[in-house]
């Protein structure tokens, strides 16, 4: 659906007076608020570990990595700014901005405008990046709001989401919380927002949304539908994790541990050990010893139903008592004889 070209008009006048109402070469800042946002995290990394939370600390340590890569990147930006002998371009006029509207309707089929929250917004095609599928994504352009570097405000918003498991704000290895990663592509977007340059900056982040780099995502293509181990942090694929046979965490293939009778895999808290011969085995498949009470796995119960100590011990009072046995039999007590009274006499009748 085209849009009337009074319309047009009235949104690229909008956009061409929040562009010159900012002077650019005075928006120079420092990221501070990235900076301090990596400083506590680096002070709750090491809480975490003073304190022995290993899982914790794991997790806010990937969290650190891509914070300082995003400080890092906005740092190298500033420095090329400031480092760049090439004079800044004029910013468009009302008609080039006009232009460049009715380009953008006719490279992406649609625009989508909002002359009361000041917004443009295209929507790409369904994205499907290493055979994993992301869906389309809407690029919108808030022209009434800017950026605390004086740039104008835009968000990449997934229309039919496909977030990673391991974390849901992820909805594109280089989308997070709707804010898109450019990359080595920060200093060409920000110039063309800066410039009223509209379509360039929209065919850029499309083209970015097509395209993976495996070197800095956020969540990389590999682990997208992985999941972490419980026990260890670490990351686990589809194909490698594993479930806890009673609580149902999710184990990586070092964590989970079999029960030496049944086979099933068990986190460190669920599998118990048989007191005989301390290996690893599950509560369902322990039995207890009818005389000591001992737990026992199925390999040390035996058929009486006693475990293997308390059948030794058995064994050995029975060879104690069997000696005593042998040497009543081979000396047997004789009877003395009793010789009968009146030996040899006839009984006469009266």
């Amino acid at each position: 659906m085209k849009h009337p070209q009074k319309q047009l008009w009235r949104t690229a006048s909008r956009i061409y007076h929040c562009l010159v109402s900012q002077d650019y070469a005075t928006q120079l800042k420092l990221p501070f608020e990235d900076w301090w946002h990596c400083d506590r995290l680096i002070r709750k990394r090491q809480q975490a570990q003073r304190r022995g939370w290993n899982l914790a600390a794991l997790k806010l340590e990937r969290e650190l990595k891509t914070s300082l890569a995003q400080l890092i990147q906005q740092l190298t930006t500033l420095h090329g700014e400031l480092s760049s002998d090439s004079p800044q371009q004029q910013i468009s006029s009302v008609g080039e901005i006009y232009a460049e509207l009715l380009a953008i309707e006719e490279e992406f089929g649609e625009l989508q405008l909002d002359l009361r929250a000041q917004s443009i917004s295209v929507i790409t095609e369904r994205i499907e990046l290493e055979g994993v599928y992301l869906g389309p994504f809407e690029i919108c352009l808030d022209y009434g709001n800017q950026n605390t570097d004086g740039t104008l405000h835009y968000r990449v918003i997934a229309r039919d989401p496909n977030p990673a498991i391991t974390n849901d704000s992820v909805t594109h290895p280089h989308v997070q919380s709707e804010v898109v990663c450019e990359g080595e592509g920060q200093t060409v977007i920000r110039r063309s927002l800066e410039q009223g340059r509209l379509f360039d900056f929209f065919t850029m982040v499309a083209s970015l949304l097509r395209t993976y780099n495996s070197e800095s995502p956020y969540v990389a293509l590999s682990d997208w539908d992985s999941v972490e181990c419980t026990e260890c942090a670490d990351v686990v694929t589809a194909s490698e994790q594993t479930r806890c046979g009673n609580c149902e965490i999710t184990l990586c293939s070092e964590c989970a541990k079999d029960c030496a009778d049944c086979d099933s895999p068990f986190c460190h808290e669920c599998l118990s050990h048989c007191d005989s011969c301390h290996g690893g085995c599950c509560t369902s498949c322990l039995k207890q010893c009818v005389q000591c009470n001992a737990d026992c796995c199925q390999r040390c119960l035996l058929e009486n139903e006693r475990c293997s100590d308390c059948d030794a011990e058995e064994t050995e009072e029975t060879e104690e008592e069997l000696p005593e046995t042998h040497a009543s039999a081979a000396n047997p007590v004789t009877a003395t004889a009793v010789q009968p009274d009146c030996l040899g006499e006839t009984v006469v009748s009266a």
